[in-house]
């Protein structure tokens, strides 16, 4: 059988053939509108031989089938690959090098003349070598058929692979790991990037940029029941699908308001919610009036209609003041052109049982909101509404909380500008605590056991499927994000392990990653 190649803007390969096979599955997706470039050829099947043939009816006729590979140009590490048989029947195909390359039936589960199957994970700019087999019955025998194509070029700012620390005497979680890398205030690629547990890059998204602002960077990333990717960048809401074509996008000026910033989530209604700055000048007494920034939650529609508002400055005390009020973040009113104070500085939101949970960095508080009332139910944290237990310490300038089936809030905390202790003390940590919301009592249940250190700005803590913790450290090292000497790192932990790191990552020098994210689906798997 010929293996045929073509150029990497093209796809191809089709042969007619004379043997059985086995389907490996079903699914539902569908193929991206637009997005794939292809071509054809043919070959006899004669040349397999006669102990191959599998008829495809009660005549005894031969089951004959086509093929043909598809590339999607947004999208180099996802191909498809079409099967046109001669009568209904299954087909299949197997990766013969990469046993993480994930592939899956999209036309459905029984026999078909007609058959999709999407190769997903694999390396760009890569030659792949694959074996396909088709048959009349799901449960027949294979004869493979070898099927070559050399994948497109990789998208900016893609890396093949990251290397790992790894506790060898360990399990690693199976789950992947999605999360945001940029380099910041340079030219650069702001990217996706969904790795295995071995390091290696199974999904990727990346564009090219003249300069890596903060708003350049990929924040809010999640993956959808359907597979899809929902995350913000430059003030807008955006779904994209695995092949890289955009499915949704609402931007600040849709709704009438400037800025969107640090996180976006989909409500159980279909709805989206995020993040905005509101602003009102406060004053301070012998301090004067100072113009300040607060925040607003907003939640949107996705055809970008504004339903739903909640400042905080209706329902917190602009007079309440912490560590970061002065601070170097720079906050602009649209309106003015004014300087403003940093007063809340949220930068997390999780939904759940119609409340919302809000962290607050420059409060060093989670608040809890009622959605259909509007009022604030709790504030979590230091000089907030619960007793903290005793052997049990507050977090600073936290982020990213998220409640665990126990009913446990985890989150990371960052322990800076805790104004009991100079920040050269500060112990970075990820950390869980248990709420009883009838004693109004704080619980420090776990916290991870690694040697001191800092990261002053963004991380997150997520639970893994295994029960792990998937932590990251965003800013390691001197300086601020931007800086060389500035890196990110991920590390799974074990709590039940002592030490708890089993698994860690040191991300590329002087770049930036602001969420991970555990997932045990791949991008364009399906729940």
């Amino acid at each position: 059988m010929l293996a045929l190649r073509v150029p990497a803007a093209l796809a191809l390969a089709s042969f007619v053939l004379l043997f059985g096979c086995r389907s490996d599955g079903g699914g539902d997706d569908e193929l991206g509108d637009g997005s794939e470039t292809s071509a054809t050829g043919t070959e006899s099947g004669s040349e397999t031989g006669s102990e191959t043939t599998t008829d495809s009816s009660e005549t005894g006729d031969p089951l004959s089938a086509e093929f043909e590979v598809v590339f999607h140009p947004k999208q180099p590490m996802v191909v498809d690959v079409l099967v046109e048989l001669s009568a209904p029947g299954y087909a299949n195909l197997t990766h013969l090098d990469d046993p993480g390359v994930r592939i899956a039936r999209l036309d459905g589960t029984g026999p078909a003349t007609s058959i999709h199957l999407r190769v997903r994970g694999l390396s760009p700019a890569t030659t792949h070598a694959l074996e396909l087999g088709v048959g009349v019955d799901d449960d027949a025998a294979s004869e493979t058929q070898p099927v070559e194509f050399t994948t497109n070029a990789a998208l900016p700012g893609y890396v093949a692979a990251f290397p790992l620390t790894l506790n060898e005497a360990a399990e690693v979680d199976s789950d992947y790991r999605f999360f945001d890398l940029s380099r910041l205030f340079t030219a650069g690629s702001p990217s996706m990037f969904m790795i295995d547990p071995v390091g290696r890059t199974r999904w990727h998204l990346g564009l090219e940029v003249p300069v890596v602002v903060l708003d350049q960077v990929w924040v809010g990333l999640k993956l959808r029941a359907d597979g899809s990717v929902l995350a913000m960048r430059q003030n807008t809401a955006l779904i994209y699908d695995e092949l890289g074509e955009e499915q949704m996008r609402v931007e600040d000026v849709d709704l009438g308001i400037d800025m969107f910033h640090h996180e976006l989530i989909e409500l159980p209604n279909g709805n989206f919610m995020t993040l905005t700055f509101s602003f009102q000048d406060v004053d301070y007494g012998a301090e004067g009036i100072l113009h300040v920034a607060g925040d607003e939650i907003v939640e949107f529609t996705p055809e970008g209609e504004l339903v739903w508002t909640w400042d905080t400055f209706d329902h917190l005390d602009p007079q309440r003041r912490r560590a970061g009020f002065f601070g170097s973040y720079a906050i602009i009113d649209p309106d003015t052109q004014e300087d403003a104070y940093d007063w809340t500085h949220a930068n997390g939101i999780v939904y759940a049982d119609g409340i919302i949970y809000v962290s607050m960095r420059h409060q060093d508080w989670i608040v809890a909101i009622d959605h259909a009332s509007g009022d604030l139910l709790w504030r979590l944290g230091e000089e907030g509404d619960f007793t903290l237990a005793p052997d049990s310490t507050w977090f600073f300038h936290q982020h990213s909380p998220e409640w665990q089936p126990d009913g446990s809030l985890m989150l990371y905390d960052n322990a800076f500008e805790n104004p009991s202790q100079p920040n050269t003390e500060a112990h970075s940590r990820a950390v869980r605590y248990q709420l009883d919301l009838d004693a109004m009592t704080a619980t420090q249940v776990w916290q991870d056991d690694d040697e001191k250190f800092l990261s002053a700005i963004a991380g997150d803590a997520d639970r893994m499927s295994s029960g792990h913790v998937l932590r990251l450290d965003s800013t390691l090292g001197a300086g601020l994000p931007g800086s060389e000497m500035v890196y990110s790192r991920l590390r799974e932990l074990d709590p039940e392990r002592t030490p708890n790191a089993i698994w860690s990552i040191d991300l590329p020098l002087g770049m930036f990653s602001y969420r991970a994210v555990p997932l045990a689906r791949l991008v364009g798997e399906a729940e």
